[in-house]
Formats: C-alpha cells, sequence, structure tokens
C-alpha cells in the first residue's frame, strides 16, 4: 500500500482564491522587494500574505501580472513556484541578486540567466534522484528580457549561474566555480528553470550583480533603484 500526503496536491502556503494568480509572474525572494515592485503595477491588490510569501496582483500596460515573494533558497522556492503553477502561472521570471565571479561582471550589472548549474542532492536531487536534470532558462524568455533590458538602457549581460545552497560558505569554492565558467552565484534559478521544464511552464531570470567576488567590490548605492529597474525588465519583457 502507498502513502498519499493530499496536502501536495494543492495550494497550502498561498492561499489566494482562483483567478487571483496571473498567468505571468514576476518572482524575487524578498517580500519587500515585491511590496516596492507594486508601485509599476496598476491596481495592485495583496492576495496573499501566508506564511510571509507576499503576492500582489495587478495590471502592466494592460496585462494582468502578479509578483510574489518566493523566500530564500530552492525547499522555499520550490513550493512558491509549484504552487503558483497550480494557480494557474505559465511564465515565471525570478527577479534577484547574486554575487559575480567576473571581473568583468561588475556591481549594478543585471545578468540575464540562461542556465544554472547546482550542486548535485537537495531539492532537486529530491524531484529527479540520480539524475542531473538540465536547468535551463526558455530561450524565448532569454532573448525577451534581453531585449527589454535593451529597451530601458538597462547594463546587462548574458551569463551562467550555480544555484547552492549554503549563502555563507561561498568563499571557499568560488574560484572553483569560476573555474568552470560560471559568471554568477545565487541560490534559486536552477529550481525554477528545473520546475518549468518538468511542470511544463516557461521560465527566466534575471539577476543584479550586488558584489564582485574578483575585486571585492560592493554595491553601495542605488540599489533600490536599480532593482526596481530590474523588475520593470521583467515585466516588460513578459508583456511583450
Amino acid at each position: 500500500m502507498g502513502y498519499y500526503h493530499p496536502l501536495s496536491k494543492k495550494p497550502y502556503h498561498i492561499l489566494a482564491k482562483p483567478g487571483e494568480i496571473a498567468r505571468k509572474v514576476v518572482v524575487a525572494g524578498d517580500p519587500k522587494r515585491v511590496e516596492k515592485a507594486a508601485q509599476l503595477l496598476e491596481n495592485p491588490r495583496v492576495v496573499n500574505e501566508n506564511r510571509g510569501f507576499l503576492t500582489i496582483t495587478g495590471e502592466y500596460k494592460g496585462v494582468q501580472i502578479t509578483l510574489a515573494a518566493h523566500g530564500i533558497g530552492a525547499p522555499s522556492a520550490a513550493i512558491v513556484f509549484e504552487e503558483l503553477y497550480m494557480l494557474g502561472a505559465r511564465e515565471i521570471v525570478r527577479a534577484g541578486t547574486c554575487g559575480s565571479l567576473k571581473k568583468e561582471l561588475g556591481v549594478g550589472t543585471i545578468v540575464v540567466i540562461e542556465a544554472s548549474a547546482y550542486t548535485y542532492g537537495g531539492t532537486l536531487g529530491s524531484y529527479f534522484p540520480g539524475v542531473s536534470y538540465p536547468a535551463c532558462a526558455s530561450p524565448e524568455l532569454v532573448l525577451a528580457l534581453e531585449k527589454a533590458a535593451e529597451k530601458l538602457g538597462v547594463r546587462h549581460a548574458r551569463g551562467i549561474a550555480l544555484s547552492h545552497d549554503a549563502f555563507h560558505t561561498v568563499e571557499k569554492r568560488a574560484q572553483e566555480w569560476g573555474a568552470m565558467g560560471v559568471d554568477v552565484l545565487e541560490m534559486e534559478s536552477a529550481t525554477l528553470f528545473a520546475l518549468g521544464r518538468l511542470r511544463g511552464f516557461k521560465s527566466g531570470a534575471l539577476a543584479l550583480v550586488v558584489d564582485n567576488m574578483v575585486t571585492g567590490e560592493e554595491l553601495s548605492g542605488g540599489r533600490d533603484e536599480l532593482e526596481l529597474k530590474m523588475t520593470q525588465v521583467a515585466l516588460e519583457a513578459l508583456v511583450a
């Protein structure tokens, strides 16, 4: 006799009602960033605050859009991505932050992530046991994000990320990862891309470089404005 986990078959953490989640969604780890980004929407309305996963739906240029917080790391993010999909999301773009492993990718650059490596095991190991599953963004969203960044005059670059699980340990292996061709470090894009492929939704990701691990430079000013501009890039790509 098999076991059955009924709570895994329906939204348990995002308590939005049917129709309150748009097909097009921008996600970020920090609920404060979601709250600030709501100023870019027309008629924004909160549709979930449960468990700290602030979720706001409104319109951008006449298109319904949802903004949602996913917390920190793959386990939290996977729950949110799964439940957004259950509630109707079919295109999800992450707008987050990252650390750069390349000297030329300076702070303030917005990276369009085309694919993400990840450390074996963890959340994706639970989804794909014994398999190194590819974690790639939807090509059409990569192109749309680059086009939107160019349109808005945003300094940007395309790159490969590594989604790691332990924020305070990255210095130990940063040089090794950089030598492998990894451009930036963050924590959630691999999960977004892999689940997008598995479940059948389009996925994309942007990441603002807030520190450069080669030069030691750290973004010291204008971060709020850059994060807002990054969210605008995501919105423009989704409504294009």
